[in-house]
């Protein structure tokens, strides 16, 4: 005999209510006497390692808080180093346009301290003993004069570095030196002693250092000519930078300020009554400390701590130098230290604060024995709740045996009643009639609960279907528009090679892969005449349509100039032109870096303008080698109206190759994050074969890229343009 909804529930109401009767009374006896028999030693147990776990969490927070505290400290000295940095480069570049372009500048006189008074941040010149003993000539002089309009963009410097005993300088290769300073709280004049008089900048490291790294750099701290108010030399440190003229290198420019400042950020980071803080440099030596004396003082020409005996101390000291972040153990005069660290990359530096074991740790010790005896009272109080609970047990278990008997039959109508109704109406939904509203199941309860929500969710199926309809629709119209604009792009780039089949004078081939589904990238090569070969390619600001439009603008501006010049040799006229095109209404700031080169398939004469482009990279058949190609460093296009644009040329011989890219070639980065880079395209392609086809030397390129980025996601349009005279 089958039983119906109502009597099957009655039936499970009443077994399940004896059965839990039973079930209770035999937990209830159990547990009265098992459970209180080993709950001590479970609390035992539980306590110690509770308290263990504590310890040990407490500690891990320390260090992270002692990790943090080093990075932020690092971060807050490194923001100075950056600003440095930052300001040395203005500085070289400004040098580098004024050497580069005297005839835009009047010449400027600057005292000499020899014979007047330097008032505070002003800039004074010195003379290198061998200018002084051979003479200062008639050209060397009006160069001096011309580079003194430097002192409009120093004494401004200087003057934003008033906290600081600063200086700003300008050390030429032809012997001469530039200089404003700051010495703070006092009128500066410098001290006429002949140590300055015979000072030669040329001989200096800050000089040697910059000019050898072709790049602002660091110098290690040293120790001023001048002293503070006690009487003791001021610890300086100093950044210089390279600047070039016409001819190339020039000299170099830097920012010296004192450390003050530095050094009290290093001393306030100190925790505990021996932890200590200092600034390793990159070659592992300690060159600013909180300690004043000893092994961990600052030291000039200090010991490399990379190579101490402590092999704990030597590998964190190599994980500074290496840029790393991390927390170590490591043992100082037979006691336990924890040291935490953290890179200063403007520097090339990186800071440490170290704090003892038994410091750290007291913490951690005060949290396991509060938490040992909590656990402690907790086992205590657990025996008397045993007790109230077993007797609360018995109660209940009567009471809900009684009870059992009279509501399980009325339960068991009231519960199954709605849920009757709910299939009937949720039947008419399954058959598609999701207009349908459950109305008339009330019972207050999870039921009526269900109801409600197999109403929403007739509603939310209605609307996820209407709007699934309209993204579907929406998806696909961008997917066609999209297709559509990479099909139009890749249409206006020559894509036929050869392109002059009737031409033997020259090989060509080009390649470009966008990012997106359209780029930024553009090339682009035409025909003159019957002898001149216009070779052009661009990388613009972005990615993406806004970046595609641009190259559209940009591409067909720069062939209608070149097309249409008065001049037949004046390229940088067309580069001109085309900038101040672009720079009109441009107000989202775009712009385009571009290399665009001529050649004259007869002679092999090759004239070419860069606004802001990598260099490309020549093969010298005659000598089977490659090199970067010389460029001036001009203006992108589109950034700034009116600039001037410089063109140079060079011979081609015949079997010689030009490879031109973008920067998604040599800064085209794997998971690490780490760049492809310039030398290693310039290394692979003296190494690879260079006489092969333009299609195969450009696969290669692309194959050595890929073996680099492996999985990564392309980040930017990679573009590659190969030139041959045959």
């Amino acid at each position: 005999m089958k039983l119906n909804i109502h009597k099957r529930v009655r039936l499970l109401v009443l077994s399940a209510g004896i059965l839990s009767f039973f079930v209770l009374a035999c937990i209830s006896i159990y547990g009265l006497f098992s459970v209180r028999r080993n709950v001590s030693e479970m609390g035992t147990e539980l306590g110690e390692s509770g308290a263990n776990y504590t310890q040990s969490l407490v500690t891990d927070q320390l260090k992270q808080t002692l990790l943090a505290l080093a990075s932020s400290r690092a971060e807050y000295i490194d923001r100075d180093m950056e600003r440095m940095m930052q300001d040395v480069t203005i500085l070289a570049e400004t040098m580098t346009e004024i050497s580069s372009n005297p005839q835009n500048y009047l010449p400027h006189v600057l005292p000499d301290p020899r014979y007047e008074r330097i008032g505070k941040a002003e800039t004074y010149i010195i003379y290198s003993p061998q200018l002084r003993e051979e003479g200062v000539s008639p050209e060397l002089r009006a160069e001096i004069e011309i580079a003194g309009n430097i002192r409009n963009y120093l004494v401004p410097l200087a003057k934003s570095y008033l906290n600081y005993k600063s200086s700003f300088y300008v050390g030429s290769k032809d012997g001469y030196f530039l200089c404003s300073g700051i010495l703070p709280g006092v009128d500066y004049s410098p001290i006429i002693e002949d140590e300055i008089y015979n000072y030669d900048p040329r001989q200096r490291p800050w000089y040697q250092n910059a000019a050898q790294a072709n790049a602002p750099i660091f110098s290690e701290v040293y120790s001023d000519i001048d002293f503070d108010e006690n009487g003791r030399p001021y610890q300086v440190v100093g950044c210089s930078a390279p600047y070039y003229n016409a001819n190339g290198f020039a000299g170099v420019v830097g920012l010296d300020i004192s450390n003050t400042d530095i050094h009290k950020a290093v001393t306030l980071t100190e925790i505990g009554e021996n932890g200590f803080s200092f600034v390793l440099d990159n070659n592992g030596r300690i060159i600013i400390s909180s300690r004043k004396d000893g092994k961990f003082s600052a030291q000039e020409n200090g010991p490399d701590i990379r190579h101490s005996s402590e092999t704990a101390l030597a590998e964190a000291a190599k994980n500074m130098v290496n840029g790393e972040v991390g927390v170590k153990l490591v043992k100082i005069r037979e006691e336990n230290y924890y040291i935490a660290y953290a890179p200063m990359p403007s520097a090339g530096w990186s800071f440490a604060t170290l704090v003892r074991e038994q410091e750290l740790l007291s913490s951690a010790e005060k949290s396991k024995d509060y938490f040992a005896g909590q656990i402690e009272s907790f086992q205590d109080h657990l025996g008397e709740e045993y007790k109230v609970m077993g007797t609360v047990a018995v109660i209940v278990m009567a009471i809900l045996l009684g009870g059992l008997f009279y509501f399980s039959n009325k339960l068991s109508r009231r519960f199954v009643k709605p849920i009757e109704k709910l299939s009937e109406n949720v039947r008419e939904i399954a058959s598609g009639n999701l207009d349908k509203k459950i109305t008339d199941i009330n019972t207050g309860d999870e039921i009526e609960h269900l109801a409600v929500c197999f109403n929403a969710m007739t509603d939310e199926l209605k609307i996820q279907m209407e709007n699934l309809q309209k993204v579907t629709a929406d998806k696909e119209r961008i997917a066609t528009e999209l297709n559509v604009a990479k099909d139009i792009q890749r249409g206006m780039l020559p894509s036929i090679f050869p392109p002059y089949p009737e031409r033997n004078e020259f090989d060509i081939y080009a390649t470009m892969d966008a990012a997106r589904e359209v780029g930024g990238d553009f090339y682009d090569f035409y025909l003159l005449d019957e002898d001149h070969l216009v070779v052009t390619i661009a990388d613009v600001s972005g990615k993406g349509i806004p970046a595609s439009l641009f190259m559209v603008i940009s591409k067909t501006v720069l062939k209608n100039f070149a097309v249409f010049k008065d001049n037949p040799d004046d390229f940088a006229s067309v580069m001109e032109l085309a900038n101040n095109q672009l720079c009109e209404g441009n107000e989202e700031m775009m712009f385009v870096t571009v290399f665009l080169g001529v050649l004259n398939l007869k002679t092999g004469r090759f004239v070419y303008v860069n606004a802001g482009h990598n260099p490309p990279i020549i093969y010298h058949r005659a000598e089977n080698r490659c090199e970067y190609l010389n460029v001036k460093k001009n203006f992108v296009l589109g950034g700034m109206e009116e600039m001037t644009f410089t063109q140079q040329e060079i011979q081609l011989e015949k079997g010689d190759l030009i490879f031109m890219y973008t920067d998604g070639v040599n800064e085209a980065m794997n998971a690490q994050k780490e760049e492809y880079s310039s030398q290693r395209l310039l290394d692979f392609m003296n190494k690879t074969d260079c006489t092969v086809e333009l299609t195969e030397l450009l696969k290669a390129v692309k194959g050595d890229v890929a073996d680099h980025v492996k999985d990564a996601e392309q980040s930017d349009d990679m573009t590659m343009m190969a030139l041959r005279r045959n």
